[in-house]
């Protein structure tokens, strides 16, 4: 029987098609590695959010967490984005920095933005009526029965 994680990372996998531009990860707390999903776009996004977090432990910084996080890499040799946005007052204006950075960043016709929402609010609505041109996926993952290290 396939663990929790193996389970998420095919759910995550089979959507990371062509035409997927990116994902925004919506979190109710600071970006870690105890979060629901960390390991599945940690694997992803070749282990850019982890060498992240290290990088901000090693020097001693302490996050910001009211801060976002956009991360790069190439999907089907194309850019493909990662933004983590901790819920907060500022999420709109958050989400519109990102989706600024994206737009101004776009150069292909890849329009599919998945949304990995972890909170109560309900964004992908509000999204599709905000940014008509991007057509936003929602992901829906399980919660893991223990931890990975």
């Amino acid at each position: 029987m396939p663990s929790k994680l193996e389970t998420n990372l095919k759910i995550v996998i089979d959507l990371f098609t062509p035409d997927i531009l990116g994902v925004l990860w919506i979190t109710s707390e600071e970006l870690s590695r105890d979060l629901l999903g960390f390991d599945e776009l940690n694997y992803l996004f070749d282990g850019l959010i982890s060498q992240y977090l290290y990088g901000q432990q090693k020097l001693g910084v302490e996050l910001n967490i009211h801060k976002s996080n956009i991360f790069f890499t190439k999907n089907f040799n194309h850019n493909l984005f990662l933004t983590h946005i901790e819920f907060n007052e500022n999420l709109d204006k958050a989400i519109n920095d990102q989706m600024a950075l994206v737009v101004a960043n776009k150069n292909s016709e890849r329009k599919k933005i998945i949304i990995f929402n972890q909170t109560e609010s309900k964004l992908s609505s509000d999204l599709n009526n905000r940014y008509p041109q991007f057509e936003f996926i929602d992901l829906t993952l399980t919660k893991e029965e223990h931890k990975y290290k």
